[in-house]
């Protein structure tokens, strides 16, 4: 993405080339702002009246996909993404005990880590929704059982936290303020961002700073408004697809890549361990995997991703970038 511009003041993510940040922005970012609020009004109540049943989604060919709401959402708040993932060919599944996700980081993620070996899926990508992805990033460091996850694409995560939580009267609001330290904590774990797509709105009223992820992460900004209202945004659901596929495609060409000494060693003086690397710990293998792949990968130069360009096999790498619409099909 280019650096930052716009009119003083502005929100981070709307200081964008070609993005309006005078009055008559204002008065859009308003309105799309009370249409945010009316959306999850809705999407809630007919998530709770009429939840889609989690059984008629788990079919499929395709990579797996886990959900993971944000807070105080429940997984059929993103009926139309999920929709959108199972008419794909993904299987869908869901952490039921997540409940209204209003627990603490750390907990929500030993529920997800239960739920995964429960359904005894490999080659799974998290799909999330705000602070769902913060829990994804964390349970994707986790040694032993990020092993068996293609990555995750997170839509509208404040990985960053969001200045508006520190003066939220509930704690659970409270723990995603930017200087929490379980935010901080899970901030300076930087190499899951090679595993993370991140997807976010040119206007987020609950996440102001953005959701750009530093390192190798595939940040990419849609011309969509709210934190809500775009999950049920067919260019957000094309994006997340692309996503998917791309994450699921490179984690199984990942096993074609032998880990070397130097990446295993590199591994286990990550974890406190000295010697060789003849001998790893739980994870420490697959992590090294990574270590390689992403060295392999690191020639690449960042570069701008065209709204047109379609995605396949022989399409390149994800990299930072606007898109103004889909970038195309699924593969």
């Amino acid at each position: 993405m280019s650096d930052a511009q716009g009119g003083a003041g502005a929100p981070a993510q709307e200081q964008e080339p070609g993005v309006r940040v005078g009055w008559r922005r204002r008065a859009e970012q308003a309105v799309a702002w009370a249409r945010d609020y009316a959306w999850i009004v809705g999407a809630q109540a007919r998530a709770t009246l009429a939840p889609p049943l989690p059984e008629d989604l788990a079919t499929g060919t395709r990579a797996p996909v886990l959900l993971l709401p944000g807070i105080y959402e429940t997984w059929p708040v993103m009926d139309g993404l999920v929709r959108a993932l199972h008419g794909a060919g993904h299987p869908v599944h869901a952490v039921p005990a997540l409940g209204y996700n209003g627990r603490g980081l750390e907990e929500s993620a030993r529920r997800v880590r239960d739920r995964l070996a429960e359904l005894d899926l490999d080659d799974v990508v998290l799909v999330a929704h705000s602070k769902g992805g913060l829990i994804g990033k964390l349970v994707l460091g986790t040694p032993g059982v990020g092993d068996r996850l293609a990555g995750m694409v997170a839509v509208n995560t404040p990985f960053s936290g969001s200045v508006y939580a520190r003066w939220f009267p509930v704690r659970a609001v409270r723990a995603l303020s930017p200087v929490d330290p379980d935010i901080l904590a899970l901030a300076r774990q930087v190499a899951a961002n090679a595993r993370i797509w991140s997807v976010y709105a040119r206007f987020d009223p609950h996440v102001p700073g953005g959701s750009r992820l530093s390192g190798a992460a595939a940040n990419v900004r849609l011309p969509v408004d709210g934190h809500f209202a775009p999950l049920a945004d067919a260019r957000v659901h094309a994006v997340v697809l692309d996503g998917v596929g791309r994450l699921a495609a490179a984690w199984r060409d990942r096993s074609q890549v032998p880990p070397s000494a130097a990446a295993v060693d590199a591994v286990r003086a990550a974890h406190g361990h000295a010697g060789a690397g003849e001998v790893a710990g739980d994870g420490m293998v697959a992590t090294a995997v990574d270590v390689v792949a992403a060295a392999a990968a690191t020639p690449r130069p960042a570069r701008d991703v065209p709204a047109s360009e379609p995605a396949g096999p022989d399409a390149p790498g994800p990299a930072d970038g606007d898109v103004d619409g889909p970038r195309g099909a699924s593969r």
